[in-house]
């Protein structure tokens, strides 16, 4: 039986076919993608269909064009029609995963393993492991599982013949500790908003810090990270290797992953290059790897409960897991409008979170409650939203019994702040399992309540223990009948939700979550001295 490869080794020979391939070729890297699909498709129109190899390298052309133009469905398409003459290409279905993420996770999910049976490429790995946190068919003991499934078998394939570093028993526990923070995201991002509320308010005295970047973004978020005096280390042009033996030779003794498989250098972590490594945030789940030590927590995100799903140890702050500040110290937010309510005349329900948290579980949860909710409507919000990805939501939803009227979607960037779109919503409803969390703090800020179902993961957790701390109890859901229940009540007390309007910012403002961050930099420094004083007790 002939091989795949041998299958398609015959090669187009025709001159005139081969000039057109070319001159596609040229327009591409002129980046006339327009122009090069064009030519390239009138190549496939009169190709000898017995050339597959030619055929499939065309629609890979076609599918890198409109990859660069942006347009996430005619790549999708077009890699996907290239699956019809080659299906050992790791790299094809590599990309068909990540173009899928924001649209079915199941496939994307599906695709990463197909590429990961070919050839363990890491972008997989990671992807698969954050595109599953998305998906509604894992219970917490089976993510940790199917996680450490992922990275158990990649590992090996970093260390190849490397042994990850060992360590002497220290010689005073005492010692002042070297702390450092491993981060591709040391710009103006999400993350780094709840960060900055521990790197400004960390005691240097007591401690050395450094920090890790393994990106050469820089904005004025960098500029303002590095005015706290910590140590920078620009780390962007290291490999994963390189990047642990730095660490290591700086004597580090706790080390902090900030980014989790947000980012492919979370992999330097397999040689183990400090005493003590801890993850914090980027990921909001387990690792799943034996390296990692310790994972930031509270008893709410990670119930005791439920900590032997976890790879690592959770390390209980009693002060929370989070403080929140923005990434630009003048950040000026828009006025609170009054309840568009006031205006439309009925309820709009509003979704602000990326498509790729939108799985058929949240359609068919949000569908109920606009059932229960007579002449409401459902505002989806996003930019990255798809014609096509509209198209899947809107057959989604009618599946579900709820007519197309009743679902406004809207993926046209906002004139100024993107917070001007939370003004068009009276109540935000969350995702599940992944939840909000920048997304929840940023609708609340704006006088939007926001309705969430509490779930068993840490990511499902995150917009419920946002609105834990700030007492608003009311819209934590334990079950989808809360879920529905909750909403429906909240979307008939026009007097509350006036009141919420009105005052969620001064809350938001007053709560812990906005206070007291050098309380909560000592809380996490003091778990720093008790871990370490664990670790040294285990030598």
């Amino acid at each position: 039986m002939k091989t795949e490869y041998e299958r398609l080794q015959k090669r187009l020979t025709y001159k005139p076919l081969l000039d057109k391939i070319a001159k596609g070729e040229a327009l591409y890297a002129e980046r006339k993608y327009e122009d090069a699909i064009a030519v390239f498709r009138e190549v496939l129109a009169e190709i000898d269909k017995s050339y597959e190899f030619n055929i499939c390298e065309v629609n890979r052309k076609i599918g890198n064009c409109y990859y660069n133009m942006g347009d996430r469905d005619g790549a999708r398409e077009a890699f996907e029609e290239t699956l019809k003459y080659c299906t050992t290409n790791a790299s094809i279905y590599s990309m068909l995963g990540y173009l899928c993420y924001y649209s079915d996770n199941e496939k994307s999910i599906r695709y990463y393993n197909k590429a990961l049976y070919l050839e363990p490429l890491p972008t997989c790995v990671s992807n698969i492991c954050l595109t599953m946190l998305k998906s509604d068919r894992y219970s917490q003991k089976e993510l940790k599982e199917a996680i450490e499934y992922q990275i158990d078998r990649y590992r090996p394939h970093v260390l190849k013949e490397d042994k990850p570093f060992e360590y002497q028993k220290p010689q005073n526990p005492n010692k002042k500790l070297n702390i450092g923070y491993l981060s591709s995201d040391f710009y103006c991002h999400a993350m780094m908003q709840f960060v900055l509320p521990l790197l400004e308010y960390h005691n240097q005295d007591k401690f050395n810090f450094t920090l890790y970047s393994c990106s050469n973004k820089c904005d004025s978020t960098t500029e303002r990270i590095k005015n706290t005096g910590m140590k920078f280390e620009d780390c962007s042009v290291l490999n994963e290797k390189q990047i642990a033996q730095k660490i290591h030779d700086d004597g580090i003794d706790i080390l902090v992953d900030l980014g989790g498989y947000t980012h492919c250098r979370s992999f330097a972590l397999f040689y183990k290059p400090a005493p003590i490594i801890m993850q914090y945030l980027g990921f909001v789940n387990t690792l799943g790897m034996k390296e990692v030590d310790y994972i930031f927590a509270d008893e709410f995100v990670i119930p005791k409960k439920t900590a032997k799903y976890y790879t690592e140890k959770p390390l209980y702050l009693k002060s929370g897991m989070h403080r929140f500040d923005f990434n630009s110290s003048r950040m000026q937010l828009p006025e609170v409008n009054e309840l568009p309510y006031y205006t439309n005349g009925y309820i709009t329900f509003g979704s602000f979170n990326c498509p790729s948290k939108i799985n058929d579980y949240t359609i068919a949860l949000w569908a109920k409650v606009l059932q229960n909710v007579p002449n409401s409507k459902l505002l989806i919000y996003r930019t990255q939203m798809t014609e096509k990805i509209i198209k899947k939501f809107k057959k989604k939803f009618e599946e579900n019994g709820v007519k197309e009227n009743r679902v406004i979607y809207n993926n046209i960037p906002c004139k100024g702040n993107h917070f001007s779109a939370y003004k068009l919503a009276d109540i935000a409803l969350d995702t599940t399992p992944f939840n909000g969390l920048t997304i929840t703090i940023e609708q609340i800020s704006m006088g939007v309540p926001v309705i969430t179902l509490a779930g068993e993961s840490m990511q499902s957790r995150g917009c419920a223990h946002v609105n834990y701390v700030l007492k608003l109890n009311d819209l934590i859901a334990e079950n989808e009948s809360e879920y529905i229940i909750k909403a429906q009540k909240l979307a008939g007390n026009i007097k509350k939700l006036d009141y919420y309007r009105h005052n969620l910012r001064d809350i938001l403002n007053k709560s812990p979550l906005r206070s007291d961050p050098r309380g909560f930099a000592r809380c996490v420094e003091d778990g720093y001295i008790n871990a370490w004083k664990d670790y040294c007790k285990s030598l």
